[in-house]
């Protein structure tokens, strides 16, 4: 659902504004270049869910206070509705400055081939945000003007390191009898065949809406690969050649169809949205979940979950983690002057600020940017989970992919063949497949 936030000060406000914060707000890195003159900024985003809301309102806020003569106008949309109306709302001359935009082929690379999006690079060298996150992380916002993904302008930075991982309720398996900690794919195997013995649910799962079951596929298959050897999965998502049809990618799919036939998901899975299966998930109703570091926030209700890399099976040294960053900050074609331009820029600056990664981690969440050094902020038992996991993913060059940045339909051709692999209606290799003549088509198209 669309909810759109104004906020809007008035001028005697705002001068109370500024003078209650402007010690707060000199510490603040954020530059007011573009801010001389009163100007509006429409800003898109995809933090709906209630402590990134809190997050990013106190964000605004805080820009704002910085800047007396901006007026932030901010629009929450969901992740698929950004990605539904994002393009389509630019393209009609009335869509937002700044956004978030999903990178990959269908979002990022669709929008900055057509010139809807404008390039980031010279904020990246005003601003230094190279020192804040790595060239590794940036590549994925780098589109080349004949569609080449991975490499030439860059067109967004993100605000949130992203790793999906195996969530899982220590409370339910030990009563199930797993023994903690699981050490590989095999423990993990037996682990879900325990719980089911047991008589409980062992992966909450939910396909009516949202992406859980991709994120089991792709985990699983992915943390099969060691980085040593990832070299094909990049050509692969960097729409450079490779193929779906790897044995890793048909068995992970089998395994999904069999766990469906066995009954280790929620009875009635096919009519659960991925939100609500997370809710059953944190109210004790399961005992793993595949998903990602943004429900960080919602799981601090529950002190028995905890969050691990999905193990490895024997003789797979680094095994990959699916993940990467959040939807990109970029600035749109709509920026039509320098200062609108530089506004923009001032505001993704701030929102990948060390002064932001705090009020993220704060919040229980894991930012892409480094945290500073004297950051003294009480983290919670997930993050610390989670901050350590990503700093030996990127230590490993062990940071996977989204499956569906390969190509601008991919998302689409897994949400709607995925029903019928988990129903039995499609085989594995026949699932597999359909990815498979999508991607073809894609490298036939380029």
């Amino acid at each position: 659902m669309l909810q759109t936030v104004r906020m809007h000060l008035s001028a005697a406000t705002r001068r109370r504004a500024l003078a209650a914060t402007a010690t707060a707000a000199m510490a603040l890195s954020i530059s007011c270049a573009g801010s001389a003159s009163a100007a509006d900024l429409p800003v898109w985003d995809d933090y709906s869910y209630e402590g990134q809301v809190a997050v990013i309102e106190t964000l605004v806020k805080n820009f704002e206070a910085a800047h007396p003569d901006v007026d932030v106008q901010r629009t929450q949309r969901t992740f698929d509705d950004l990605a539904l109306t994002l393009k389509l709302a630019v393209s009609a001359g009335d869509g937002p400055v700044v956004t978030k935009v999903n990178q990959g082929a269908k979002d990022m690379g669709a929008m900055a081939k057509e010139g809807l999006l404008l390039p980031l690079d010279p904020y990246i060298q005003k601003y230094g945000w190279t020192e804040r996150q790595s060239d590794s992380i940036l590549a994925r916002d780098r589109w080349t003007k004949d569609g080449k993904f991975g490499t030439g302008e860059t067109y967004g930075i993100s605000s949130l390191g992203e790793i999906v991982g195996l969530y899982y309720n220590e409370k339910v398996l030990k009563d199930a009898g797993v023994s903690l900690p699981l050490k590989t794919f095999e423990d993990f195997l037996e682990a879900c065949d325990k719980v089911k013995a047991a008589g409980a649910t062992p992966i909450a799962m939910g396909t009516a809406k949202q992406h859980l079951a991709l994120h089991l596929l792709a985990g699983i298959s992915q943390a099969h690969i060691d980085a040593s050897k990832r070299s094909e999965l990049d050509d692969l998502i960097y729409g450079r050649g490779g193929s779906w049809q790897t044995p890793g990618n048909v068995e992970s799919a089998a395994l999904l169809q069999k766990w469906a036939e066995e009954g280790y998901y929620f009875d009635g899975f096919q009519g659960i949205s991925g939100d609500d299966a997370v809710q059953l998930f944190i109210a004790g109703q399961a005992a793993f979940l595949t998903s990602g570091t943004w429900y960080f926030g919602d799981m601090k209700a529950n002190p028995d979950i905890h969050f691990m890399a999905i193990p490895a099976p024997k003789g797979v040294e680094h095994p990959l983690s699916v993940g990467g960053v959040d939807p990109a900050w970029a600035i749109t074609a709509l920026a039509k002057d320098q200062a609108t331009k530089d506004l923009a820029g001032s505001y993704i600056d701030y929102m990948v600020s060390p002064e932001a990664a705090v009020e993220w981690a704060k919040a229980g969440y894991l930012p892409s940017t480094k945290l500073p050094d004297d950051a003294n902020i009480d983290m919670t038992p997930l993050l610390k989970e989670g901050v350590a996991i990503w700093k030996s993913l990127n230590a490993n060059d062990a940071i996977g992919h989204y499956p569906d940045w390969s190509s601008p339909t991919m998302l689409k051709t897994i949400d709607d063949n995925m029903p019928l692999l988990l129903s039995g209606r499609d085989t594995p290799e026949a699932f597999i497949g359909k990815l498979q003549a999508d991607y073809a088509a894609y490298l036939a198209s380029k």
